[in-house]
Formats: structure tokens, sequence, C-alpha cells
């Protein structure tokens, strides 16, 4: 019975090869987009999953991720009050990181100070050395498989010196297997206790800087909650004389929701998924499998006439509704399980492609086993039976009697579904079209918005004791140059600047936290930043370095000052001794005009410079735009002149500021790319319907050419009902499309307005898609014979 089921189904499907084809090319497109989004979304999900106490670990955050750094303190005393907190480990995230030996000097992109605990909270495969002895001295370092092949090759590394740029000797002490998917992002780890070593025991227990993550073990099947209100409760009394009137917003986050967790702001040495991304990606896969399923549903109901006749004699000769069904699913299972071969080997084909677009590493052969097989099989005949079950139905619905004396077969809900489907269709597409243009048109504003200084022509370099040593001679060297115009020194990079610290300006008890940064007097020039009042600080002034501070008008604002009269503002700090801004008594000298010193999903919060050139990192260097690659290159002669071990790296600001929209971008690519594919899919179902219903009236085309309609009244005649479907897509795909774009466009604190134009342009690029797919067909009908149409059927 199979046999004849499928030997049918071989003949059916080559006896109308056209349609065929359309359903061959849109199905399989569309579960090849659905293969990939499925990588994409089952390697996002297996984001900390490796780890052994995945279910036990958690992140200490203060707000809803708002700010993961926290005290080097504050775990610790945690743990000491709460006994149900097995482990605590804390990190520093390191960065760039240069270390050399004889052989290679190489910038560690990701350098990690870890507590030793670090071994008994998280996973690590230990392929060299031991967890329990690896960290026992502050000058180890545990070096990831591929880190110990760039240093030592096929050599055995342990117990080998790694100088690092302060000369400081760090022992290799182990190796591990690289880390995969890994929100925490490690390529080396160094003791935690380091920082006690290089900046005195008390760093090591401090409430006076923010710059730790730090995470907890907790039992099994704990209830976190509970510990977040205890901890809540302990922190309010400790702070309580600074917190006044404000609530301590405590969270302890699952480590199976820190990956997600993408609100972090500073969250150093982290990488972050989006969770509503990974959803929008998982429906619009559906929706695309929806949109080719609807191509056979149309195509197959619209044929309808042609297989009336084949059902009819069936039905006759003794066939049975369940066996006529059961012919019907089988032909759609077959062709679904043909467009799944087709699919894979498309996968196959662009995953290089979509690897480097999603910035990942997947393999379709990573997943092939017996899950995956049972997965595909379900798939197909999921499909099969949503592309063949209403067909199937209306097809065998057919009174057998009425169709052998030839009597019409053309069934009232089967054109009312046809329109739906068109619709639902052209909904999705217009969707992807209007939400396409959003995002561009979002990028396009971040691009050019005004940042509040001027980011081109500058580079930044990563700081270097070579260079620091000789901090003044570098500068001097380069702007002995007159291709170049500035030098500033500076923490870090703008666009990703600040240190969480705290403030009382106003001397009433309460603290403002603001965003600090060290910079030097050249720094505000070279970035064009305006001041506003007061003075900047100066060279000439050695005084203003570790006791003056310059506010931007939002920090002016939340510490309760006046701006005109903030400059001369003194006040005293305490916990002052590990900050950017070492000083008791502390003078605000200037306000600058708010700049946006992270991205524009950030608002602009409270922040201040300072000028502690014992914090400097970065090098900032401002060029004409004359002789651009000769300047790069005296650049670099200099650099090596003053650092010749040292990697040369750098990065232009504009790229730099770019960068921080990364994810956007990418949200864009694809975007254009589902829309393309949505269109492609929705534009063969069109082509083959409206070729259908041009066939199927072909002899009232004749009749109304005879009686003397002109091609254009024909081509109007067959479009006109594509048209109106089309418009009512766009009636009900706008409100749907603004409703996501507004949600997505909240993530960011600057955004456009979606306005009636955006619309509208998607309105006419729908309509022209879908004239442009029936014209063809319209056309050769309207210029067809009319003796000829006259004779059809």
């Amino acid at each position: 019975m199979f046999r004849n089921y499928l030997i049918t189904a071989i003949r059916n499907i080559s006896r109308n090869i056209g349609y065929s084809i359309i359903n061959f090319i849109g199905l399989s497109i569309g579960i090849a987009l659905f293969i990939l989004i499925m990588l994409f979304v089952q390697d996002e999900y297996s984001f900390d999953k490796f780890n052994a106490n995945y279910d036990r670990i958690y992140r200490f955050e203060v707000g809803d991720a708002e700010w993961v750094h926290l005290p080097s303190a504050m775990g610790p005393d945690a743990q000491q009050w709460f006994p149900e907190i097995e482990q605590v480990v804390r990190f520093k995230a390191l960065g760039n990181y240069v270390l050399k030996n004889d052989i290679t000097t190489y910038n560690v992109p990701n350098a990690m100070l870890a507590d030793s605990s670090f071994f008994n909270v998280f996973t690590a495969e230990f392929i060299l050395g031991d967890k329990n002895t690896s960290f026992q001295t502050p000058n180890s370092v545990i070096l990831t498989e591929k880190m110990a092949k760039i240093f030592f090759g096929n050599e055995n590394p342990i117990n080998k010196i790694l100088k690092t740029q302060r000369d400081l000797d760090l022992v290799v002490t182990g190796v591990i297997k690289d880390f995969s998917n890994f929100h925490l992002q490690i390529d080396i780890l160094i003791p935690f206790n380091i920082l006690g070593v290089m900046n005195g025991a008390e760093y090591l227990h401090s409430y006076g800087t923010w710059q730790f993550q730090t995470y907890f073990l907790l039992p099994a099947s704990f209830d976190n909650k509970n510990l977040e209100t205890k901890l809540e409760a302990k922190f309010t009394e400790l702070w309580g004389n600074d917190l006044k009137e404000e609530k301590l917003d405590l969270t302890i986050r699952p480590l199976k929701d820190v990956y997600f967790a993408d609100q972090t702001k500073s969250d150093f040495g982290t990488v972050h998924g989006n969770r509503n991304t990974v959803k929008l990606f998982f429906a619009i896969g559906i929706f695309i499998i929806l949109i080719a399923c609807i191509n056979f549903i149309n195509l197959a109901t619209a044929k309808a006439s042609k297989r009336a006749t084949e059902v009819g004699i069936r039905k006759v000769h003794g066939g049975y509704k369940h066996q006529l069904i059961t012919q019907f699913l089988s032909e759609s299972i077959l062709i679904t399980f043909i467009s799944y071969l087709l699919a894979i080997t498309l996968v196959q084909l662009f995953l290089p492609f979509y690897n480097s677009l999603i910035q990942k590493n997947l393999s379709l052969i990573d997943y092939v086993n017996p899950w995956f097989f049972a997965i595909s099989i379900c798939g197909i005949l999921i499909t099969g039976v949503l592309s063949g079950i209403y067909p199937a139905f209306y097809l065998t619905a057919f009174s057998p009697i009425k169709v052998l004396k030839g009597e019409k077969t053309k069934g009232k809900s089967a054109v009312i579904l046809r329109r739906l489907l068109i619709i639902l269709q052209f909904t999705i597409s217009v969707a992807l079209i209007i939400s396409t243009i959003t995002v561009q048109k979002q990028l396009n504003f971040l691009k050019n918005a005004d940042m509040g200084f001027k980011k081109e022509q500058i580079l930044a370099i990563r700081l270097n004791p070579g260079i620091t040593k000789q901090k003044e001679a570098f500068k001097q060297k380069l702007l002995n140059h007159p291709e170049i115009i500035n030098v500033s020194y500076s923490a870090g990079i703008i666009g990703t600047m600040g240190n969480t610290e705290s403030f009382d300006f106003n001397s009433d008890g309460e603290a403002t936290s603001i965003q600090l940064h060290s910079i030097d007097p050249s720094f505000l020039g070279l970035y064009e930043i305006e001041l506003i009042e007061g003075r900047n600080i100066s060279f000439d002034n050695p005084g203003d370095q570790k006791q003056k501070i310059i506010l931007n008008e939002e920090a002016v604002k939340a510490g309760g000052l006046e701006l005109g009269k903030a400059a001369g503002t003194v006040f005293h700090r305490n916990e002052w001794y590990l900050t950017a801004l070492p000083s008791k008594e502390c003078e605000v000298i200037g306000v600058v005009k708010n700049f946006h010193y992270r991205s524009l999903h950030d608002a602009i919060g409270p922040q201040g410079l300072c000028w502690n050139e014992d914090w400097h990192r970065t090098i900032n260097i401002k060029i004409q735009p004359e002789n651009f690659l000769n300047t790069l290159k005296i650049i670099e002669q200099t650099f090596k002149e003053f650092a010749p071990e040292v990697p040369y790296e750098f990065t232009f600001i504009d790229d730099h500021i770019d960068n921080l929209y990364k994810s956007d971008k990418r949200l864009g690519q694809f975007f254009i790319y589902f829309s393309i594919i949505a269109i492609i899919i929705a534009i063969l179902g069109l082509f083959g319907l409206a070729a259908y219903i041009a066939e199927s009236r072909t002899k009232e085309i004749g009749i109304r050419k005879v009686l003397g309609s002109t091609a254009s009244n024909i081509i109007l005649l067959l479009s006109k009902e594509f048209i109106k479907w089309v418009l009512v897509a766009n009636i009900i795909a706008i409100p749907i499309a603004y409703y996501g774009m507004n949600k997505w466009l909240q993530t960011f604190a600057f955004s456009i307005k979606i306005t009636p134009d955006l619309f509208l342009y998607a309105a006419i690029i729908s309509l022209f898609i879908a004239l442009s797919t029936i014209f063809y067909q319209a056309y050769k009908a309207a210029r067809s014979n009319p003796t000829d149409s006259l004779r059809y059927e």
C-alpha cells in the first residue's frame, strides 16, 4: 500500500513539475533558514551549561544587573555573615594583557584575575597541573590550551616564566582546556591575591572602589530570594547613613540568566546574548516556514479542479476517504522530505557565511545524533501534514457524481482561504520590511548622532610600561610631527568610560554615584568637549592632580549643586585611598556639557573627570586627515622606539564607537536577509498562483478580448484582486510592526521616531514586488490569441 502511495505521489509531482519546483524551492529555503536559526538558538541557550554547578551558581549584583562590579569586601563579608553561601569567587577583567617570554611577546585578549575558589565553583578541565595547588602563590598563572601553544608551542609550560609589562614574573602552574560558550571570557587566570601584592593588602577587602564581579555557590534548590532579602537588610544596616531614603536593591542572579542579562552596564570581560532576539529569530523561522507551507496550500487548492476528476474516479472505484487523504498527505510529506534534503545542502553551503554573520563557529555535524534525526523526522511530518492537511480534506470532499458530470468544483471556502493565506504571507513580509527599514534608520541615526565630542581622526593605543616611564618624551616626540595635532593620556577609551564611585558634594550626607574617569589636561581639547563653567585641569597646576574634579551637567544636577555655581565646591570623602581621586578633600573646578561616555543605549548619567596618572592606560592621538597612512607609520615607528617588545595595536575611536552597536548592526543584517528570504518565498507562491488564475480564466479573457477589452484592461483585471490583498496585508502589518519596533527602540535612550513615511515606503515596496510578480503572467494572458483562448478546455 505504501509503495502504491509513493509511486502515485511521484507521478503527481512529475506531472505538475512547475508547481512542484515552486514548492521545493520555497520549502527548502524555509527549512534551511529554520535549521540555521535553530543552530543559533541551540548555541545561545547552551552558554555556561558545561559547569557542573550550573544550577547552584549565582552572580551578586546591585539592581537588575545595572551594576555587577562590586567592592572587593562585599562578597567575603556576605559569606561571613551567611554560612549558606558555600563559596565566593571574585573576578577582575584585565582586558588585553601583554605577556612575554624569551620567544614570544603576545597581547592576551582576555586576562582575568580570580579567587582560588574559582575551581570549586566553575568547571575547568586541567590538561596539566592541579586545581588544588595551581593557585597557591600570587604570582602563578594558568593558561588555556590556546595560550599555552602561543607561548610555548608543544613544550611543557609548567614552571616556565612569563613576564608582565611591569617586569613581574608569573610562573605557569597549570594548563586548562579552552572554554567554550562561557559568558566569562578567559584566556589566562591570575590569582586575585596578586592585587594585594601590587596595591596593598587593604585592596583585597575594601568598600572604596567598585571593580569586581562576584559569584556565589549556594546549596541546591536554594531560595535565593530569601538570601537577597537578608543581604539587603545587612548592607542597608552597614550603609544606612549613605543610603538615607534610598532602597538598596541587591540581586542574586542565577547563572542560567547571566548570559541573557544584556542590560548590564560596564560588564567587562564577559559576553552576553539577547533573549528577546533569540525568541524573535525563532519566531521568524516559524513564520518563514509558514509562508512556504502557505504556497503549498494555495497551489494545491487552486489546482483542485484539475485533480477533481482523479478523486471522482478513485471514489467510484472504491477508494475510501481516508485512503485518499493518506495519498494526498503522502504527496505533501514526500515534497517536504525532498525539500529537507535540499535544505541540508543549502545549510552546508551557506554555513560559513552564516557563521561570519553571527560570529560563531557552528557546525551541523556537531548536532548529528539520534535526537537530530528524531527531530528532523518529526519536523518533516509536521511540515508535510501542515502543508497537506487542508488540501487533502478539501479535495476528498468532492462529490464523485458532480465531478464526473463536469460540474464546477470551485469551492467558496477554498477561495476565501487562499485570500487569507496570501494576506498572511504578505503581512509577515511587510512587517519584516517595516522592521528592516526601522532598524536601518536607527543604525544611521546612531552612526551620525552627536556624541558631544569629536571622534574623527583619533586613534587610541594601550599604554605600556615602556612608554609609561617616558610619557612626556613620547608625547613630545609625536607632537614634533605636524601631522599629529594632539596627544592625551586617559584611563580608558571614550565610549566605554568610567569606574563607579560615590561622592557627597553638598555635605548633606547623601552620596551620589558617578562614573569617574581619569584624564589629563589635553583630553578636553583633543576631543573638543565643551567646558561650560569653571576651568580645565592644568599642567601648570600640579595640585590639580588627584585632588580636583570636573563634573558633567548630569552630575551637578544629581549631586544637588547649582549649575553656574558648582565650580569651587569643596567636599570631603571617606574610602578615598584606592580610588582615581585619592584625596580626603577634593574640589569641583569645572563643569562640561553632557557627552555620551557610553553607547546611545544608555542615558547620560553623572560623570566626573579627574587627573590621576597612576590610572592611565590609554594614549589618545589626534591626527591630520592628510597623509593618513604616512602618519600611522610615524606613530608606529615612535611606538616601537619606546616599546620595541610590545605588539603595536591601535583602535580608531570612530570604529570603537561603531563597535558599540555591533549587535544592533547584526540584527539589521539579519532583518535584511530575513526580509529577502520571506519575499522570495512569497513571490514564488504568488507567481504560481497568478499563473494558475490566468490559466483558469483563459476562456473568460478570450471573450473579454473579443468584446473589446484591451491588454491593459486584462492586466488590471488580473492584478486588482492581488493589489487589494496586499493593501489589506499592509493595514494588518503596520500596527504589528509598529509595536515590535517601538519596543526595540525603547532599548535605546536616544532613538528615532517611527513616522508615517516609513509605512508608506513599506507599502510601495510590497506593492511593487506584488505587481512585478503578477505582471508577467497577466501580460502573457493579455497578449494571448483570443481564438486559442476560446478553444481552451
